[in-house]
């Protein structure tokens, strides 16, 4: 057997202005911020980069040994648990990240069904307290293990920051990332651990693949499932929830939120009856668990539930 190392060294330097992935701030914010190679196991990701924020890597899982050196009175929230100060090691995860600041941390443990404990980091100034967003997290967690199987790791963590604008967040292995205003969006984010840190996709091909499925997940701790499937869809994004996100990234995010987050709860609603849906998402969990899917994994799932899967996913923009 051959076995060739790949190594390099490089430097970040991180912008001021806040952005989702990036930001160096009073606190500093590191999303797909180091170099990966984009394999999903079974094949080159070569989509072109789109304008947008582009993030989630489609490589496999691997295990991450991490050593992070901040100033005094700074806190760091990173994927994976903090074996000692400063020293942070993640397992079978498929992406790394991490966020230092001034954050008021709290934790408690719940049973998903093993023991996770959940931690939330919050920068001082939000009207929501951390315990707020601790009482959110640990309900999604118990809420999705239940339907969709057992949340893996040990740990969860939330770094609530203060430079997001607006209703912001994105999720990374074990690791959420939140405005302060934004602790609706907790449910929503916490299945992401379930739909892309578990069972990855390509975000820029497949979009719709993690975003709709943790809108559908999310329907459940939130009882909105009616609701979103009485929300009418823009016609010019009808029809297309399997579109890449070169074709999304032109459009304002209530459009995309629409046309892809929606729009793929609908898709999956007109099926049949939700509770065969969730069985279907929980074979869809435990046969691809730690792969990089493609939308073929997910119609294999739901075809021994809903035989006309093809057909109806298909009409709604699915490719398959």
């Amino acid at each position: 057997m051959t076995f060739r190392c790949v190594s390099m060294n490089w430097a970040l330097h991180l912008p001021r202005p806040p952005g989702l992935q990036l930001h160096g701030g009073h606190s500093a914010r590191l999303l797909s911020f180091f170099p990966l190679l984009a394999w999903s196991g079974t094949g080159w990701a070569t989509e072109p980069p789109v304008r947008t924020d582009s993030f989630w890597s489609t490589s496999p899982t691997a295990d991450f040994d991490v050593h992070v050196t901040v100033p005094a009175g700074l806190r760091v929230l990173a994927s994976g648990e903090e074996v000692s100060a400063g020293h942070w090691r993640a397992r079978s995860v498929r992406d790394f990240a991490l966020a230092v600041g001034s954050f008021q941390v709290t934790s408690a443990i719940v049973n998903a069904p093993r023991h996770v404990r959940v931690t939330v980091g919050l920068e001082r100034g939000s009207i929501y307290s951390a315990r707020d967003f601790l009482a959110s997290a640990m309900r999604s967690l118990r809420f999705y293990a239940r339907r969709f199987g057992d949340y893996p790791w040990s740990t969860y963590s939330v770094a609530v920051m203060k430079d997001f604008n607006g209703l912001n967040g994105t999720a990374y292995p074990t690791l959420g990332f939140l405005g302060d205003g934004s602790l609706v969006l907790v449910p929503h984010e916490t299945a992401h651990q379930w739909f892309y840190s578990l069972v990855g996709n390509d975000q820029s091909r497949d979009p719709w693949l993690s975003e709709g499925l943790a809108t559908w997940a999310q329907t459940g701790p939130e009882n909105s499932l009616s609701q979103m499937v009485a929300t009418p869809i823009p016609a010019g994004v009808r029809n297309r929830i399997g579109e890449p996100m070169s074709f999304w990234q032109s459009l304002d995010f209530e459009t995309i939120r629409l046309g892809v987050y929606v729009q793929t709860v609908q898709a999956l609603a007109a099926l049949g009856d939700a509770a065969k849906v969730d069985c279907a998402l929980r074979r869809f969990v435990v046969r691809n668990a730690y792969r990089t899917t493609v939308p073929r994994d997910l119609l294999a799932a739901l075809e021994p539930f809903f035989p006309d899967a093809a057909q109806k996913l298909r009409a709604r923009g699915a490719p398959f």
